[in-house]
């Protein structure tokens, strides 16, 4: 089973891009975040949905 919800050095590696990059690209447009224990996660269905932007 996949984890609905993933760090940002997750996010970055399911997305295909460095971690650096993928907070420069949250910056610019940003991607909804969820807190757990004061930790950022992001909802993997949230990304792909997020992801589509760059690549139109």
């Amino acid at each position: 089973m996949k984890t609905e919800f993933l760090t940002a050095t997750a996010a970055a590696e399911y997305l295909g891009v460095s971690r650096s990059t993928f907070w420069r690209l949250r910056k610019e447009y940003p991607v909804s975040a969820y807190f757990f224990e004061s930790v950022s996660r992001f909802k993997r269905s949230d990304l792909d949905e997020w992801a589509k932007h760059f690549k139109e």
